[in-house]
């Protein structure tokens, strides 16, 4: 299997390279569709050798979809103006590139030494082993989809056109697109922890079976704070890369997955809160995090949380007052039952999420936000846009 998959790495990078290059121009539906093709793959293989060579059968398909998934990217350097050549140009911008790496590279390294340590703190018995680690990795996954969703993605989006504004000499305009993309992911991120806490009971059962739901309900609660501090981090990592820094947020995250080795240690004793303490532990030190680069930015630049800014978080907690109530309301008409299973349970989880988020959107309006007003604005240009009819 390793011999199959061994030019997947360099067609991953490959392919992550050009779609780099795509989202420098804005064009990012051939980088969000491309790994649907490389997950189909490895599905289609699954069912084409199962009876046959078995899981070598799964290497093959990824091998298959790591080709597939490179070719659907390259569909997009289309009008690009984009060329290959086999060289390799001298040039600052290069220079630049190479001493930016190795800090990021390092960054994302160092995530791999605290998932072992979270991974060998639960595997003990003391803890449940196995079933603990199962059950910590599962609510973990489930929290990250959100902060992938809505962090990651908006973020990436508006990446390349922060990059524009300080290569254009124009930090007020810079400053101004980032706190109002920061705000924008406060403002979507709120409502969605919400419905993650309240709903966590009624989502790990829907998934997963009802042996296992409860503690990993309990687990993905504790992580519901770190869904919305690593969903901020997200755009707040990129104030620091579009200004070619890399070394900062390195160094916080050195100290941070140090801090967060200690507290899981400790809040994960058996006395203590056992395998919840790791998520308590991430929560913290996703909040701990965030602060810590926020201080650096501010000091950096004095003028970049303004009245205005604070105003507006000020206003976007208070609507968040109001879907926490609604929250908890539907949940008391809609009590998770033990016979629950099935269409009940998604019943009952949409019904939470659509007052929830239907509180947020009607008291966000209430409170004149721009972030709601924009999505009214964007709803009503799509109902009323006149559709074309040819005779």
């Amino acid at each position: 299997m390793m011999r199959i998959l061994a030019l997947n790495p360099m067609l991953f990078t490959i392919s992550g390279i050009i779609a780099s290059t795509q989202q420098v121009f804005g064009r990012f539906f051939f980088y969000a569709t491309a790994p649907i093709f490389y997950n189909v793959s490895i599905i289609v293989s699954l069912y084409l050798f199962k009876d046959t060579i078995g899981i070598v059968g799964l290497a093959i398909g990824a091998a298959i979809g790591a080709v597939l998934q490179l070719l659907v990217i390259l569909i997009g350097v289309s009008g690009l103006g984009f060329r290959w050549t086999p060289r390799i140009k001298r040039s600052q911008d290069f220079r630049s590139m190479l001493r930016q790496l190795p800090p990021r590279s390092l960054d994302q390294g160092l995530d791999q030494v605290q998932s072992i340590v979270e991974t060998n703190l639960a595997s003990s018995q003391a803890l449940g082993g196995a079933k603990a680690v199962a059950d910590y990795n599962t609510a973990y996954v489930l929290h990250t989809a959100p902060i992938l969703l809505i962090g990651t993605a908006i973020s990436t989006a508006v990446f390349p056109k922060l990059n524009a504004r300080l290569s254009q000499g124009r930090p007020d305009l810079f400053r101004q697109d980032f706190l109002r993309t920061l705000r924008l992911i406060i403002w979507i991120i709120l409502p969605i922890v919400v419905v993650s806490f309240f709903g966590r009971g009624y989502l790990a059962r829907l998934i997963f079976s009802r042996n296992t739901s409860g503690d990993i309900a309990i687990i993905f609660g504790a992580l519901c704070v770190a869904i919305f501090f690593r969903t901020i981090f997200a755009i707040i990592s990129r104030w620091f890369y579009a200004q070619k820094d890399t070394r900062t947020p390195l160094i916080v995250s050195v100290f941070v997955i140090g801090l967060n080795v200690i507290l899981a240690y400790e809040l994960s004793r058996p006395t203590s809160y056992g395998v919840v303490g790791l998520a308590i532990a991430q929560s913290i030190v996703a909040a701990v995090e965030v602060a810590v680069l926020g201080a650096i930015m501010l000091k950096r630049d004095r003028k970049l949380f303004d009245g205005e800014f604070w105003s507006g978080i000020f206003r976007i907690i208070s609507v968040t007052g109001f879907s926490l109530v609604a929250g908890f309301v539907a949940v008391q008409f809609l009590p998770l039952m033990t016979a629950d299973k099935g269409l009940v349970l998604l019943y009952k989880l949409a019904a939470i999420a659509g007052v929830t988020i239907t509180t947020h959107l009607v008291v966000s309006a209430l409170f004149g936000l721009s972030e709601a007003r924009g999505f009214f604005a964007s709803v009503k240009r799509f109902v009323m846009k006149p559709v074309k009819i040819e005779y």
